[in-house]
């Protein structure tokens, strides 16, 4: 297994006020918007090692900076997000991504290019910092919403700030992601995912496979298998097929302090298999929010 673990598969929305909104009300913290470099607008709920991120288009005319390769971050996201909403790309946490990208393409994988950016922070006594990341794009042909990238955050201490990490309703990470993909799609997933975290990450299941990562686990199943996940799918769940993460699966410290917020919130669910589905991928921005309970990391 590689050192390469789940950060935060980007949620792609096109209204990131309202889906923010809705985060919010689901009872996590989230920080005030703000802007990558290259364009997307993004909203943060922040775990330890960790994020929740939705992203949106926030300025057209930046979406072609920082390119990686022939790779446009900004105009990845239009892209995908012009056919529907969702997870288009995904951030695996690393500690050293030049060490990533070089496992990576030593098992075959492909690196587009490297992203190095910053922003200017001001710390709490009002002394002025700025962040320091390392971006390293992998994709593979034939699944473009699958496409990753090693994200090594060389100041960590500016990004997770306790004050924002304390969420009422105690999540604190996410146990997995779910890929949906169909049984002709799951080989070429599965060479991928191990391509990215080793051959030995795989394990299947009754119901498709799971992959380990450095932290929390791939799940990948078809939509028919997924009943057995999460019951039956919505019909507006990723209609198009196309393999992609379909279901963020956070950690949570009890179900019982998740659900007076899901009540309120008025998204419909299910209770399943000890997890609480949220059911209504038009208001999670295009995919499912899963919470299941968790031991908190050390």
């Amino acid at each position: 297994m590689s050192s390469l673990g789940l950060d935060h598969p980007l949620v792609c929305v096109r209204n990131l006020a309202a889906a923010r909104e809705t985060y919010l009300s689901l009872g996590f913290l989230m920080k005030p918007p703000g802007m990558h470099p290259w364009g997307t607008s993004t909203a943060l709920v922040i775990f330890r090692n960790q994020l929740l991120e939705l992203v949106g288009i926030g300025d057209e005319s930046l979406l072609d900076g920082y390119p990686a390769g022939g790779f446009r971050f900004g105009r990845h996201v239009q892209h995908w997000l012009g056919e529907r909403e969702g997870v288009p790309l995904s951030a695996l946490n690393s500690a050293d991504a030049a060490a990533d990208e070089a496992e990576v393409v030593a098992r075959g994988g492909h690196c587009a290019g490297t992203i190095e950016f910053g922003r200017d922070v001001t710390r709490d006594d009002g002394t002025p910092d700025r962040t320091a990341t390392t971006l390293k794009i992998f994709t593979r042909e034939g699944l473009p919403r699958l496409t990753m990238f090693a994200c090594q955050q060389h100041r960590r201490d500016l990004i997770e700030f306790p004050m924002w990490m304390d969420h009422p309703n105690g999540a604190h990470g996410f146990v997995s992601a779910t890929i949906l993909a169909e049984p002709q799609d799951q080989p070429a997933v599965k060479d991928w995912l191990a391509t990215l975290h080793g051959p030995g990450s795989v394990t299947e299941t009754g119901w498709g496979f799971t992959v380990a990562t450095a932290k929390g686990h791939w799940r990948v199943v078809s939509r028919d298998a997924a009943r057995l996940l999460f019951g039956p799918l919505p019909a507006d769940l990723a209609p198009d097929g196309a393999p992609s993460v379909v279901s963020l699966d956070v950690a949570c410290t009890s179900l019982d302090q998740v659900r007076p917020f899901v009540a309120r919130s008025g998204i419909a669910y299910r209770e399943t298999g000890g997890a609480l589905v949220l059911l209504e991928p038009a208001r999670l921005g295009g995919i499912l929010l899963t919470f299941r309970e968790a031991p908190r990391a050390a």
